[in-house]
């Protein structure tokens, strides 16, 4: 039975462990989205992108 709570427990780190790295790749991606965006967009659209609202 030890041997099962121990892989019960192996794979409930290994689930976290892969909900971590899942979330921060996505926090990345957006920020390389939002990034790409303003750099490549024309001024107009950045401003917006930023949330600035001086017009």
């Amino acid at each position: 039975m030890k041997h099962y709570e121990s892989y019960v427990a192996e794979a409930k780190a290994r689930r976290r462990r892969q909900l971590a790295i899942g979330v921060v790749g996505a926090v990345m991606l957006a920020t390389l989205a939002v990034t790409a965006l303003v750099v490549l967009s024309p001024p107009e659209i950045a401003q917006v992108a930023l949330g600035s609202n001086a017009t």
